[in-house]
């Protein structure tokens, strides 16, 4: 058989946490989906608790180091802006919805939850932030963001097409818009 990583482990959880949500993810199917047995399983994280608590944790981090990969920070805020949206594009979106549906019912998952949504919310904002000055509205328009991402993912889980590209398009003008009005005409 062959030797798989942690790594292979995480991804191979978003997948089925993506087709079949938190109920089908168990040992048993990561193993079969990896093609290795549970001996490895356990060789790697030694039960599923700490399994669980890995996965949240490559979760989390994987935008931060996707972030990190890009200079994010280092453009200025429209070009941040820029880059937070072309990772929206490409987050695991079932399967974020799966994690958000398991945090009803495990409190080590909303745990993570909160601190992802808190450092999307504390991300964009910063970048809203730099674009729009003014405090009121950006934090209305950073909290618009989470609840659009959240509720694409939500309805993508549920089968519906809510067409992500034409609504960052939207909330980008949105964005720059009121930028522009803070600002007064040109």
């Amino acid at each position: 058989m062959p030797a798989v990583t942690r790594e292979q482990y995480f991804e191979a959880a978003l997948g089925v946490l993506s087709a079949d949500g938190f109920a089908g993810l168990n040992v048993g199917r990561l193993c079969r989906e990896l093609g290795v047995t549970s001996g490895s399983f356990y060789h790697h994280f030694g039960g599923w608790a700490a399994f669980v608590d890995e996965l949240l944790a490559f979760w989390e981090n994987r935008q931060v180091l996707i972030l990190a990969a890009g200079d994010f920070g280092t453009a200025g805020p429209a070009a941040d802006f820029a880059a937070l949206m072309d990772l929206t594009l490409g987050l695991h979106h079932k399967a974020e919805a799966a994690i958000r549906a398991w945090s009803v019912n495990d409190e080590t998952v909303r745990a993570a939850q909160k601190r992802v949504d808190h450092a999307r919310l504390r991300t964009v904002g910063r970048a809203v932030k730099g674009i729009v000055s003014d405090a009121v509205p950006a934090r209305t328009l950073t909290a618009l963001g989470l609840a659009m991402l959240v509720g694409h993912q939500q309805l993508a889980a549920a089968g519906e097409d809510t067409d992500l590209p034409a609504l960052i398009a939207e909330y980008t003008w949105l964005v720059h818009s009121r930028a522009r009005r803070c600002r007064g005409p040109a």
